[in-house]
């Protein structure tokens, strides 16, 4: 059984795999411990399974005729043999502490997901990214970046895995509220950092407002128990606030997220977590928090807002 199973998800990013595998590859050299590298290739149109394939023989890949999202994730996780789950998009790789990362993830049964330390290269010289307003080093957090994440196979094992209801955008807060639920923790580890050269391939500010509203308020609907009125309106105005950085077409991507929601209730089969999850989940992620914050809840939320925002450029 190897220690670490390192699942890369990768659709139409050909030369952006091929860096991500070779660099692991040249970190793994000094890791203590065993891993092993699984390259789920999403359906991808490109050459990216012959290519992965020619270059890196030693390495398990997994090839996906249809693109399924977040969800292709799951067909690497059902693969992995490892104890642990790094999860890496094409376009990240580990850079530093990640021994630490994983003796901290052993010394500490209780938690499920540890979020690493994303160093998103294109977020250079943004004034949100103030040490004061981050997580804090090994802090209960509500998320994490899907870029750059360490799951324990126990608790992949206990809920399986990302949603594929979801397909894109939010799923790692879909994934942190099931895991709360199932009496797991998540903390954040800032000593492991993880170099993300967010790609511009794939991208569109269009479609990751729209489909992170409608996952944010899918997931109030789906899992909250008592006052899920409160809280979905809460998540749609916390969105709209947008509109002051990003201008009126924010609005409209916003609202046209929340018509979507409305539309894919009918699949949605509620399911509530405990009130301890529920209210967990509530108190940390920024869009559930009250519309009227104090100035400090406001400041302590910037960097919570900055990292979705990270997550819907992904």
């Amino acid at each position: 059984m190897n220690m670490v199973s390192a699942v890369i998800l990768s659709y139409n990013r050909c030369a952006e795999v091929l860096v991500t595998v070779k660099r692991l590859k040249e970190r793994a050299l000094n890791f203590p411990f065993s891993i092993e590298i699984i390259v789920v290739d999403n359906g991808s149109s490109d050459d990216t399974s012959l290519q992965v394939q020619s270059f890196f023989k030693d390495i398990v890949l997994v090839k996906k005729e249809i693109n399924a999202g977040i969800a292709g994730w799951n067909e690497g996780f059902k693969t992995a043999s490892g104890k642990y789950l790094l999860v890496l998009d094409d376009d990240s790789c580990i850079e530093n502490g990640f021994v630490g990362a994983i003796d901290y993830m052993e010394n500490n049964a209780e938690i499920g997901i540890l979020a690493l330390n994303i160093v998103d290269q294109s977020m250079k010289g943004d004034p949100h990214l103030k040490e004061e307003e981050a997580w804090k080093d090994k802090a209960n957090i509500v998320g994490f970046i899907g870029c750059g994440a360490i799951i324990r196979k126990k608790l992949y094992d206990t809920i399986g895995g990302f949603a594929n209801w979801i397909h894109v955008y939010s799923h790692e807060f879909e994934y942190s509220i099931r895991c709360l639920n199932a009496g797991f923790q998540i903390r954040f580890y800032e000593e492991c950092n993880v170099i993300h050269r967010t790609s511009q391939l794939n991208r569109s500010f269009k479609r990751t407002r729209i489909y992170s509203v409608r996952n944010e308020l899918a997931i109030v609907y789906k899992f909250f128990g008592y006052n899920r009125t409160k809280y979905l309106f809460r998540t749609l105005v916390n969105n709209l606030k947008f509109i002051k950085r990003e201008g009126l077409t924010s609005g409209i991507h916003v609202l046209n997220g929340a018509v979507k929601f409305i539309l894919m209730r009918k699949i949605l089969t509620r399911t509530p977590v405990s009130n301890s999850a529920q209210n967990f989940y509530a108190e940390h992620f920024w869009s559930t928090q009250p519309i009227l914050r104090s100035n400090r809840k406001k400041h302590e939320s910037i960097r919570q807002q900055t990292l979705q925002k990270n997550v819907l450029n992904a």
